[in-house]
């Protein structure tokens, strides 16, 4: 994030900035001994450093998720759970990253290139266009370098998760017996008892009451929160302000014809001999040697599609579409800017492996016309009077801000500026704020919560944001009054869930009986159930207990299940297996694939269990403790 500021803001600005991010480190961290900083290693890997920062985004990652799942926050009892989950990811990235490079998995850059050129985030009028490429990208604080590094090792990652799919061996035997057993239906009668019809007996008394919570302090207590006031001036508000005249643009366009030049493009085709663990420079030299001589009799598709280890081109002919210059590495785009129309290249050696390159068709630069690139040129003008206009408010603001250093309401009323308010603003949580890790820590530093410092101006999307905690709240037992009802509630569902269990057994011994008179007898929900493995339409437990049960004991034993609100009873009358037989070809080929890739994905998850029973791991031992605030 302050790289990012770094690089946006420049001048004398960016001088502001940094005086202003001291300030905050000498008044707020103290001690620098005992605060942990952003670049602190917190785990190592086999020698190699994973950093607090690193750690961080991770563990925000995890967070975000699990708020989308549970639609709220995440509860405090769960963090230890996530910030573990995050630390075994990032070891286990690293260890299968580093297995990567050893075992000689590469993908090619003209590969990765493919994929960049071909996304349509970074398409204008449906072609790539390079600079809104970088424009993407530098809006994001993301330079191309890292996010082509991270594509590629993503690829990578996938191309291992690939190799092992694509290499599981199933016998004939093992496949037969998966479909009997995946698609085994299972008929019977189900039983529903409802814990509710047991509240009307429950009487709890205050004394249980105070006694739980008296008991189980630990449960009722609260988040530390600060109440947070916020300014923010947004690129979209500054934006609504711009003015200019069409004599204005007019001048702009002809001050920057240079840029507005469409690049030489070059389609172009090529064929990979891949320098790996398998395959020598000599292998590979000599394979290409021969390659290029088939070329004479044979045809650059049909080679490509035979020998090239590009597994993004090789299937299309080696065909690589159109490309500008700076997509591909400095060997490769030399010799291919060098070619005429129809010529195949010598063989051209990359740190990948010897490349043919055929020159399929070029498309020359010609200047775009004014008229042509109009609404372009309106948005990218405006964009850039707002970005100036940012800029200078920001300067504003960061002077005011250093000199009020510890109020806002000032600020905001010399800038003409909303002053904000997030009350109960926890560590944790999916408010904007939240999106920086550094900003919440921040606020809940020393110098922040003690001396109400306003922070460092901070770069969240497309806005630029200062902040101070107002006034802040330690984890505190929650006053029973508070939590009364709720634990009353609590006592009276676990009371009638011990009835309705209770119940249940009584009715489990009634074997005589059938469950349809059951039903009618004792008045509880009676129903036939037909259900394969992977049901949807019963609780996951349930459907797990009915398929638990051995098929020699069916019509004999009465599975027992219980969740939420609700006690099941089931009996099996029945159990049908799999056949192949009714099967269509394309369901066989699909049920043997979800085969394949359930033995593979066990097979990988082997190779990282494996890697990380065999690595040397530290993990700093605050990490989950909360001495490392996170």
């Amino acid at each position: 994030m302050l790289q990012a500021i770094r690089d946006k803001f420049t001048g004398w600005i960016a001088i502001v900035f940094i005086v202003l991010i001291s300030m905050t480190l000498v008044i707020s961290f103290g001690n620098m001994d005992q605060t942990p900083l952003q670049d602190d290693v917190v785990i190592t890997v086999n020698g190699e450093e994973i950093t607090l920062f690193e750690f961080q985004e991770e563990f925000s990652n995890k967070l975000v998720e699990f708020q989308d799942l549970l639609g709220d926050e995440v509860p405090e009892v769960l963090e230890q759970s996530i910030k573990e989950s995050a630390a075994e990811d990032l070891i286990i990235r690293r260890l299968l990253l580093d297995y990567l490079s050893e075992s000689g998995y590469r993908v090619s850059p003209e590969y990765v290139a493919e994929l960049i050129r071909t996304n349509e985030t970074f398409l204008l009028g449906g072609e790539f266009n390079i600079e809104n490429y970088k424009a993407i990208l530098a809006s994001q604080g993301v330079t191309i370098d890292q996010f082509e590094n991270d594509l590629r090792l993503q690829l990578e990652i996938d191309q291992l998760r690939r190799g092992f799919i694509e290499t599981a061996f199933i016998t004939n035997a093992e496949f037969t017996q998966f479909i009997e057993l995946q698609m085994q239906e299972r008929t019977g009668q189900l039983l529903t008892v409802d814990s509710s019809r047991f509240m009307d007996q429950i009487v709890i008394d205050p004394s249980e009451v105070n006694d739980y919570y008296q008991n189980n302090l630990d449960l009722f207590q609260s988040n530390e929160e600060v109440d947070v006031e916020y300014l923010e001036i947004s690129i979209e508000d500054v934006a609504q302000q711009v003015e200019f005249t069409a004599d204005d643009l007019k001048e702009y366009y002809e001050n920057n014809l240079d840029r507005f030049v469409t690049n030489e493009e070059r389609k172009s085709s090529h064929i990979l001999v891949a320098i790996d663990g398998d395959t020598t420079d000599e292998q590979a030299a000599d394979l290409i040697g021969e390659i290029q001589l088939k070329l004479e009799t044979e045809s650059f598709e049909d080679l490509a599609k035979q020998y090239s280890d590009d597994p993004g081109s090789a299937a299309q002919g080696g065909d690589l579409g159109w490309a500008e210059t700076g997509l591909f590495v400095p060997e490769f785009e030399s010799a291919l800017f060098s070619m005429n129309v129809g010529e195949v290249s010598a063989p051209v050696k990359t740190d990948f492996g010897y490349h043919l390159i055929r020159m399929d068709d070029i498309k020359t630069g010609e200047q775009q016309s004014f008229d042509e690139i109009e609404y372009e040129l309106e948005l990218e003008y405006s964009r850039q009077l707002a970005e100036e206009e940012l800029f200078e408010l920001a300067d504003q603001m960061a002077d005011l801000t250093l000199q009020s250093y510890n109020e806002l309401a000032s600020v905001a009323d010399k800038m003409n500026l909303e002053l904000n308010a997030l009350d109960s603003f926890s560590r944790t949580g999916s408010t904007f704020l939240h999106q920086d890790p550094e900003m919440v820590n921040i606020l809940f530093s020393p110098g922040s919560i003690e001396l109400g410092e306003n922070t460092p101006l901070f770069q969240i999307g497309d806005s630029v944001i200062v902040a101070r905690a107002k006034s802040h709240r330690l984890p505190a037992t929650r006053e029973f009054s508070s939590v009364q009802s709720d634990i009353e509630s609590f006592l009276m569902n676990n009371r009638a869930m011990s009835l309705a269990n209770d119940y249940a057994e009584e009715l489990r011994g009634q074997e005589a009986l059938s469950f349809a008179d059951l039903a009618t007898e004792e008045g509880i929900k009676s129903e036939d159930f037909q259900i394969l493995r992977n049901s949807t339409n019963y609780p996951r437990g349930l459907t797990e207990a009915i398929f638990s049960m051995h098929k020699d004991l069916i019509d004999q034993e009465i599975v027992v299940f219980s969740e939420m609100d609700s006690v099941y009873l089931a009996k099996v009358s029945s159990v049908s297996t799999g056949n192949l037989s009714f099967f269509s070809d394309q369901e066989r080929s699909d049920a043997k694939s979800d085969l394949s890739q359930q033995y593979g994905s066990e097979d990988l998850s082997s190779l990282a269990q494996s890697l990380r029973d065999n690595a040397e791991v530290f993990i700093e031992p605050g990490l989950y403790e909360g001495l490392f605030d996170l």
